[in-house]
């Protein structure tokens, strides 16, 4: 029974790994190079429409064929109202594979707190932030959190309409942890 479990664990070990690195490169190589026929947006995340909340989410636009991405939003800190953000974003035809949605940050010995996405359409959550798949610089830190919106993770695609994309800070409200500053990316084919 010993030896079954010792290898079931080396398994799962290795399957984790496998995972990690696959979902790594995927999301890197959408990241650093979308196709060529997508077009990449780069706006200040202080500067979208919108104040963040449920109600005024930031607002990144159509993003179907293209890559989004709002950079340098302000850390989610500690207290009531600040530890979570929205934004929107529409798509106008389904996710095409590979698309992802989340949040790319840096970890470090001040920000241990990350950021953590999660998808939400109406008052319905169509993806938690467990289902996240996390990426690692070439040191093993953890650097980001995505959601796969093509294919989802149950399968199929992420059907067009508008969005919420919420991040959060998973520790407790009133923990002293705050995230680092952070990027938001829709990468869309």
């Amino acid at each position: 029974m010993t030896l079954i479990r010792g290898s079931a664990a080396r398994l799962a070990r290795r399957m984790g790994l496998l995972v990690t690195a696959l979902a790594t490169a995927i999301v890197s190589a959408v990241v650093l190079a979308p196709p060529a026929s997508a077009a990449t947006y780069r706006y200040d995340c202080r500067r979208l429409a919108g104040d963040g909340s449920y109600s005024r989410p930031l607002a990144l636009g159509n993003v179907t064929g293209r890559t989004v991405i709002a950079v340098n939003c302000p850390p989610l800190r500690s207290g009531a109202g600040y530890t979570k953000r929205f934004f929107s974003f529409t798509l106008t035809r389904p996710a095409r594979r590979p698309s992802y949605a989340g949040a790319g940050f840096v970890l470090d010995a001040n920000h241990r707190s990350a950021v953590n996405p999660y998808l939400l359409s109406g008052p319905y959550t169509i993806m938690h932030t467990g289902a996240g798949l996390w990426t690692y610089n070439r040191y093993g830190v953890a650097n980001g959190r995505f959601l796969p919106l093509a294919p989802m993770q149950g399968g199929g695609l992420l059907p067009a309409g508008t969005y919420r994309l919420g991040v959060q800070k998973l520790t407790s409200p009133l923990g002293s942890l705050g995230t680092p500053w952070f990027n938001v990316l829709v990468v869309t084919a």
